[in-house]
């Protein structure tokens, strides 16, 4: 299977991964859609933000991130061999002065890794259902700055999304069978 960078000035170049019934990477259409939302937001990708692509898979969206000027991105990964095709991607392109790749379950990532992120990405395995507890766990352990924003991938039937606490829904997309949530953290006084 082939993935290709969709904008930023990495756009175009491509990646080769083996298929697999686990790995099921965000379509380009998708991505375009969500860095478009991204884009037109004052929460859109510049040469501060700090992207977090948590159940990174193939680690697209973080090198799309990168792609379009991210300072820093971490990607999380559990498993290892994917963990190691990301790093080999990002020594290809140059980028691991800008990248960390952690492999490691996300809750266990959450729970005690030291990251404060501008941008949150997560894409958990379709069957996911702990969307709320994984947005409960970011505020808990204070992983996203004033302003930031979440922006979570999941399967269009899913329904119980409801966390609202200091978040609120700024925006929501469908594209096919994936709903695509953007949660914006309000500004702390």
């Amino acid at each position: 299977m082939n993935i290709r960078i969709s904008g930023g000035n990495l756009k175009g170049r491509r990646f080769s991964y083996e298929k697999s019934s686990e790995l099921r990477p965000t379509m380009e259409s998708t991505r375009l859609a969500i860095f478009s939302v991204l884009d037109s937001r004052p929460q859109y990708i510049n040469n501060e933000s700090v992207f977090l692509d948590l159940y990174s898979g193939t680690g697209i969206m973080g090198l799309e991130a990168l792609s379009r000027g991210a300072k820093k991105v971490f990607f999380v990964e559990k498993n290892r061999y994917l963990c190691k095709k990301i790093s080999d991607n990002l020594n290809l392109l140059d980028l691991e002065h800008k990248s960390e790749v952690i492999c490691s379950p996300v809750n266990s990532f959450l729970n005690y890794g030291k990251v404060e992120a501008s941008h949150i990405y997560a894409d958990p395995p379709y069957n996911f259902k702990e969307y709320n507890k994984l947005v409960e766990e970011i505020e808990l352990n204070q992983i996203l700055n004033n302003n930031g924003i979440i922006v979570l991938e999941m399967s269009n039937k899913y329904k119980d999304f409801i966390y609202q606490k200091e978040l609120y829904d700024c925006d929501e997309r469908t594209k096919g069978d994936t709903k695509i949530k953007f949660l914006i953290r309000k500004t702390k006084v």
